[in-house]
């Protein structure tokens, strides 16, 4: 009997690993970095076979625990999808070296531009390559002028917690769907976007140089390295990529004069070893994603958040991610 319970305790052990690690695992919304199209609380199902499942970097591990006794070099196995633009996604966070890549804190957010893609962030609006392509029901940041506050309840369904307001007066962060609907009530006065002056810079934004005058909302153009691209090494290219191709290709750069060295060697120009992408999120003003961190290696991908499992508004509901 014990043995029976044994084999069956092992068999479902086995059976749930190989799911998770190859097929499908779920996550759970921490913050309200995704407002708009996920929420805090919401468990979402990353879907692996989408774009590969990656092979475990350290299989002697459970959770943050691991031992290094056996590692393998990065490999994924064929998906039956690229990453797209717009796709949400779930990654490991980069800038964290204690611990392997496939161990470090996994967050999800929305992939705004491939490999190849040029970048530009003007007035919060994402332009990729020249165009504008915007997801529905991002958030931005608005100060709310009330007429007055008859309409609580309104107010109170979208969101807005009036008890914050003084002198009728209050920022929140919303759509702009769900901004316009309110403006129309009579509810408010006025509805004013708080987007950052293209002028203003903050040396939290990458790649934190003051010669890169970033923002939050006004950003770029930035280009986005993919495989086998090269550039050339100089000292502008270089506060920009530097970073990635000494932490995520293991390239020792060196420097003398105005020569560049890449591992000992006198260098024009660098090959990018693999593909990297730029992560956003929904929640303009209250997400800390790739406008802070840079630049997501193909290595750090984990999967596709493609369903809401669990929702703390709806239940169990299955919604496709958008």
């Amino acid at each position: 009997m014990i043995e029976k319970i044994f084999k069956i305790l092992f068999w479902s052990f086995f059976i749930w690993l190989i799911v998770r690690t190859f097929l499908f695992q779920t996550y759970h919304i921490p913050s309200a970095s995704m407002h708009g199209n996920l929420f805090e609380g919401d468990y979402v199902v990353i879907n692996k076979l989408a774009y590969g499942a990656r092979v475990p970097l350290t299989p002697l591990s459970f959770k943050k625990n691991y031992l290094d006794l056996i590692s393998w070099p990065y490999i994924r196995l064929p998906g039956y999808s690229e990453v797209k633009r717009n796709d949400v996604v779930a990654f490991n966070y980069s800038l964290t070296d204690e611990l392997p890549i496939d161990l470090r804190q996994e967050y999800i957010k929305r992939c705004v531009a491939l490999p190849g893609d040029t970048l530009t962030l003007i007035n919060g609006i994402v332009n990729v390559n020249h165009s504008n392509n915007e997801p529905q029901n991002l958030y931005y940041p608005y100060t709310f002028v009330f007429n007055h506050l008859s309409n609580t309840s309104l107010l109170m369904d979208s969101g807005i917690d009036i008890e914050h307001a003084e002198n009728n007066i209050g920022s929140y962060y919303l759509s702009a769907e769900k901004a316009s609907i309110l403006l129309k009530t009579g509810a408010l006065k006025s509805i004013t976007l708080g987007t950052f002056d293209k002028d203003y810079y903050h040396p939290s934004i990458f790649p934190n140089y003051p010669s890169y005058k970033w923002n939050l909302d006004n950003f770029g153009p930035l280009y986005i390295p993919r495989e086998d691209d090269s550039i050339t090494l100089t000292t502008e290219n270089l506060l920009v990529y530097q970073r990635i191709i000494e932490r995520f290709e293991k390239t020792i750069l060196s420097f003398k004069h105005d020569s560049v060295f890449v591992n000992g060697n006198y260098k024009k120009h660098y090959t990018f070893k693999q593909n990297y992408y730029f992560m956003v999120g929904d929640n303009r003003h209250n997400s800390i994603d790739s406008r802070h961190w840079g630049f997501i290696p193909e290595s750090h991908i984990i999967g596709k958040a493609s369903v809401i499992l669990y929702s703390k508004k709806e239940g169990w509901n299955f919604l496709l991610i958008k």
